[in-house]
Parts: C-alpha cells; sequence; structure tokens
C-alpha cells in the first residue's frame, strides 16, 4: 500500500510512502481500515450464501478489513464483521476464511452481546486507507492530528478485551458449522484454522493473535469441532477452482501492498509466472519506485486482460500517486468504464479529475462524486472531494454543505453545524441544498444542547 497525506489534492500527488499502520501522537499505534473493490467485491460474492444460510441479509453486512498483521476478526451488533489482513493473509484456503466468516456470522445470529459501540463509532468513516485509491484521508481542517482512523489504542485496542463468554464462544462454533452445512460447504476449514493457531494460547508468542484472546480455545473445544463437523453431509466439500484463483489473487495483492518489496519477490519469485504473483510483483515494483518496471510489467497485464478493471484502477493510481493526472484520467475512465457502479471507482476518477484542474473535468467530477456518494453517503472523504470540486468551480454553498457532510458522517458536529450555517448563506432559500443544510443545522444543535438559531452558537446551561 502506499498511502499518501495531504490537506487537499493538487494537481500533482505527494510522492507514494511506505505506510500501513500510522501512529498519531496521543493515540498510540493505529489500525486503519482499508478500502479495496476487488478484495471487498470478493468477500461479498464468496460469504453470500454463508450469510444467508446464518440467517443475515448479505446486503446488510459490512466487512471492515483492517490493516494489522494481528490473527483477529470481530462481529458487531450492526452487521459488521471485521477481519484483520493478517487473519487473511494466513488462511491457506477459502473454506478457511468462511469458517471464520461463519463463526463471526453466528455471534451476530445468535444476538450475543459485544461491545460494538466504539467499534461503531470508529467505523463511521469508512475511508482510512484505501488499497485502490493509495490514500489517507486527513481530518479536515487539522492535517497534523493524524489520519481519520478506524480505531487507535483506545478504540481497536478494545478488541483484545473482547472476552465472550465461553457459552457463546460453543454456541458461534455451532451455529457456524449449521449454516456451512446448510449453504453446501464443508466445516473443516473452520477447525483447521482453529487447530492451526490452537498452541499459540499457550506459547509466548500468543500475544501476537489477538484472536485468541478473544476467541479461546481449548483441545476440548478442538475435538468436539472435529467430531462435530466430520459427521456433516458437506464435510468433503471442496472450493472451486475459481474461488481458490480469486483467494490467490485476493492474497496476492495484499502481500504486494502490505509487504515489504523483498519479502514480496522471495514469495512470488520471477519464475512464477502465474497472474497472482505478476500481479504482486507489479504492485512491489511501484513500492520500490520502480514506477516504470511497474507499468510495463502491468500492460502485459492488461493485453492479457484488457477488460479487467481492477488493472486499469492500478494504473490510474499508479499514475496518479506520481503526479501524472492526465494520463491517470483514461484509466480511471475505463475502469468505470468496465465496472459501472462501484463507488470507489467513482471516487478515484472523481480524484483524478479535480486534480486535473480543468474547468470542465470538476465538473465531471462532481457527477462522478455524486454516483459514489449515492451508494455510500457515508464516505467523509468523498464529501471533501465534492466539497474541493464546488470550490474549484466558486460554489461556495454547495462546497462548505458538502464539508458539513463530511463533518457529520465524522461525527464532528460542532464542525458540521458550523459549515452548514455557513452554506445557507451562499444557498438559495428555496433549493433541497438550503433544506439539507437547514436538517443538519437542527439535528446537531439538538445532539449539543445548542439553539438551532444560526446567530446562537453558546452551549445551553
Amino acid at each position: 500500500m502506499t498511502p499518501q497525506a495531504f490537506k487537499g489534492i493538487g494537481k500533482a500527488a505527494i510522492a507514494a510512502v511506505a505506510l500501513l499502520a500510522v501512529c498519531v501522537p496521543g493515540l498510540g499505534q493505529a489500525q486503519a481500515v482499508i478500502r479495496d473493490t476487488e478484495i471487498e467485491a470478493f468477500l461479498k460474492k464468496e460469504s453470500r450464501t454463508v450469510l444467508e444460510a446464518s440467517y443475515l441479509n448479505p446486503d446488510q453486512v459490512q466487512f471492515l478489513i483492517v490493516a494489522s498483521n494481528d490473527l483477529n476478526a470481530f462481529a458487531t451488533s450492526r452487521q459488521r464483521i471485521g477481519l484483520n489482513t493478517g487473519l487473511i493473509m494466513e488462511a491457506e484456503t477459502p473454506n478457511q476464511l468462511l469458517g471464520v466468516i461463519a463463526h463471526e456470522a453466528g455471534h451476530q445470529s445468535a444476538g450475543h452481546t459485544v461491545r460494538s459501540d466504539e467499534i461503531y463509532q470508529a467505523a463511521k468513516t469508512p475511508m482510512a486507507i484505501s488499497l485502490g485509491l493509495g490514500i489517507i484521508s486527513i481530518l479536515a481542517g487539522a492535517p497534523d492530528a493524524g489520519v481519520a482512523l478506524l480505531g487507535s489504542s483506545s478504540t481497536f485496542g478494545t478488541l483484545g478485551a473482547l472476552r465472550y463468554m465461553q457459552t457463546q464462544e460453543s454456541a458461534a462454533d455451532l451455529a457456524g458449522i449449521a449454516a456451512l452445512e446448510r449453504a453446501g460447504m464443508s466445516g473443516e476449514g473452520m477447525v483447521e484454522f482453529f487447530d492451526k493457531f490452537r498452541q499459540s494460547e499457550t506459547f509466548s508468542n500468543a500475544e501476537r493473535y489477538k484472536y485468541f484472546r478473544s476467541h479461546p480455545l481449548s483441545r476440548e473445544r478442538i475435538q468436539t469441532l472435529r467430531a462435530l463437523v466430520s459427521k456433516q453431509s458437506h464435510y468433503n466439500a471442496k472450493d472451486s477452482q475459481s474461488t481458490i484463483n480469486e483467494f490467490a489473487i485476493v492474497r496476492a495483492k495484499l502481500s504486494g501492498f502490505l509487504d515489504p518489496a523483498q519479502f514480496v519477490f522471495q514469495k512470488y519469485p520471477e519464475t512464477d509466472t502465474s497472474y497472482p504473483a505478476r500481479y504482486a510483483r507489479v504492485i512491489a515494483y511501484y513500492k520500490q519506485t520502480e514506477v516504470q518496471k511497474a507499468l510495463t510489467e502491468l500492460d502485459k497485464l492488461l493485453a492479457e486482460q484488457p477488460n479487467n478493471p481492477y488493472l486499469w484502477e492500478l494504473k490510474g493510481q499508479i499514475y496518479f500517486e506520481t503526479g501524472q493526472a492526465e494520463l491517470s484520467k483514461p484509466a480511471h475512465l475505463k475502469s468505470v468504464e468496465l465496472m459501472p457502479g462501484a463507488p470507489l471507482l467513482h471516487l478515484n476518477l472523481g480524484q483524478t479529475l479535480i486534480a486535473t484542474g480543468t474547468k470542465d473535468d470538476a465538473e465531471e467530477a462532481i457527477r462522478q462524486l455524486k454516483l459514489s456518494l449515492q451508494a455510500e453517503d457515508d464516505n467523509s472523504f468523498a464529501w471533501r472531494l465534492l466539497a474541493q470540486a464546488y470550490d474549484g468551480l466558486g460554489r461556495a454553498g454547495e462546497a462548505r454543505l458538502a464539508s458539513a457532510e463530511a463533518e457529520f458522517f465524522n461525527g464532528n458536529f460542532r464542525q458540521a453545524r458550523t459549515f452548514a450555517v455557513w452554506s445557507q448563506k451562499n444557498l438559495d432559500k428555496n433549493s433541497p441544498e438550503f433544506r439539507r443544510a437547514r436538517d443538519i443545522v437542527i439535528t446537531t444543535s439538538a445532539a449539543m444542547g445548542i439553539d438551532p438559531v444560526e446567530e446562537v452558537t453558546k452551549t445551553k446551561k
């Protein structure tokens, strides 16, 4: 991954730097959410059947991919399933990963109580780090304060304290196995994955595996699971070859962005001519600032797969992050053309169009960002980009309203109210934008105990 820190997107992107977990002074070690269309699409597609079998609505379940090597997963009462990148990378088969997802879905379907409020608040801003964009979203007006984190020592540190009752763990095991069976999948992967790390509980390096502090394992529990799973009619069901291939791509992409480049080259040597290996090496070349080599190898992949939107997205990212917005634009246009409706791809394009600095591109950026926000209206980074596009066109009222939306979805109600009040001064009182600004003023004022009248800004005694 190659995130950038920025106040606003200029015509040239800041040079890429190899950062993953960002530590903010006063907050401790940070862990941020990764957004990537390709990985999210894989998780959504492959988990759909088991989520339905868990009596959950797959369209309402959101996966949070946490940038951390710690082996961990969690579920919240708000239908969010968190998966650390370390867990995804350690899973050897799709079935192992789906076993963990089935277990977490078991907690949700059973309505187990978890400490989700902090997690939910932290996850309200889904754009913290993006593989597809390679950016870190900085808090508006406070670039020195650090990134808009999903979590910190005071937030994701609490994940290590999510100690479920043993009865709940057993119930989630049973629910997960039953769901896998109903989905026509084997529960073997769940047992394999748990058994693979069971001994980590008894060794000093167990601190690395937070999953087992919140999901305590035992020899008896593994034996019980194995005995139960082996009796299921779908015990011998195997992952399809297409799923195995797609999972290999996901792991290669994560490795390319997250692992040190030299490790990537050892894991995926040039003698490995498979698509996942070549994909990982392209990313690693770029991380090493071997931009031309990365583009040359990427073009070879595109010649073989000209309709792969994720390759075009990567090409656009490389050009954008090396300050070549004009070259980035056609690549991002192609990715959107090939995969319309993907909110992050529309966001990529909108960001690039703003960076070119032309009026026509700014107008098109607004359209693209609105398309992105139709699917994810709580994406504060998209709102900030929209504010920038409006500012570039001199549309101050709409720009401040977009800023208000960004702060509102971040939970910064005082700042959201301030922006909304200012936006009203530049908006037609009969416009839907004015009414939305007024709604934000009223809602945030009520939340803070402030009189909604514009001139009154002091908190009530």
